[in-house]
């Protein structure tokens, strides 16, 4: 008896009989119309199968052969990445470093714009690696030297005392010079500060916050580019509002902060040196 319609609302009635009586009439139905029920087996513990899917990188790989473009355009992918790619143009530079070294000349000299900031790309990744690798080093020693029963001269650990690591500190030569800098700091009367710094690390310790300057900063460097022009302190004319001191606020900073690099005696002929400079502008304007 079926349960649809209002029969659905009742309790199902789990009478023997009736369920009986449905499979008699379900197999007279099946053997009226000739078929024979399947037999269904019970499933096995374990499923084996053929060909099993594995998501491994091969997996993901294309099955179709690739079209005459798509190979073409991997070729000139390919060809793109040999002759313009990142590794390629660091390997051009280095080849430019290395013939200038050989030649006596400066490291940059005759670097076109680009080569600059890709050199320069270069060296600050290469000490960030070295940085990492040597406080890993650094690191393992260290723990090597706790580990010591020991002493270990100029370290803490096993049987060093402490002190001695102090007292050998003082002895250790210092990175930087007394002034923090790589190289020199110059007067430069052509230069439109007064005075530069001599070092590509210096030049960028103070202009890298400031792209253009940088780079126009190391052009005049090695003598491929004019004195610098951005980012300069301009002289005060009640005509141009950018020369007026509270339009300068961060080159003026920036002059003042270099400017106290300078030693009493740079700083004394800078001040000479701009003095002339006035002197000569005025003689011109009177002529």
């Amino acid at each position: 008896m079926s349960n649809n319609g209002i029969r659905s609302l009742l309790p199902p009635i789990d009478d023997p009989e009736e369920i009986r009586e449905q499979a008699k009439a379900r197999a007279a139905v099946m053997d009226r119309i000739n078929a024979t029920p399947p037999v269904l087996h019970a499933a096995p513990d374990t499923v084996v199968i053929d060909n099993p899917i594995t998501f491994k990188p091969s997996f993901f790989e294309r099955s179709t052969p690739l079209t005459k473009k798509e190979i073409e355009d991997k070729k000139f992918k390919k060809m793109m990445e040999d002759e313009y790619g990142e590794k390629a143009l660091e390997k051009d530079v280095r080849v430019k470093i290395y013939k200038n070294k050989k030649a006596g000349k400066g490291e940059y000299e005759d670097f076109a714009t680009h080569d600059i900031i890709i050199a320069e790309n270069m060296r600050d990744r290469a000490r960030s690696q070295i940085k990492a690798q040597a406080k890993q080093t650094d690191d393992l020693m260290v723990k090597a030297i706790r580990n010591s029963s020991t002493p270990v001269k100029g370290y803490v650990g096993g049987a060093t005392p402490i002190n001695v690591t102090q007292k050998n500190k003082k002895n250790l030569p210092p990175s930087k010079k007394s002034n923090g800098l790589d190289g020199r700091i110059m007067v430069d009367p052509m230069h439109p500060d007064g005075f530069r710094y001599t070092d590509v690390g210096d030049l960028y310790r103070r202009y890298g916050d400031e792209p253009e300057r940088y780079v126009q900063e190391v052009m005049y460097l090695y003598g491929d580019g004019e004195a610098p022009t951005a980012g300069v302190v301009k002289e005060y004319n009640s005509l141009d509002p950018s020369s007026f001191p509270m339009n300068q606020t961060k080159a003026l900073k920036k002059y003042e902060q270099n400017l106290n690099t300078l030693n009493p005696q740079q700083r004394k002929q800078v001040e000479v040196n701009r003095a002339k400079s006035a002197i000569g502008k005025r003689t011109l304007k009177t002529k």
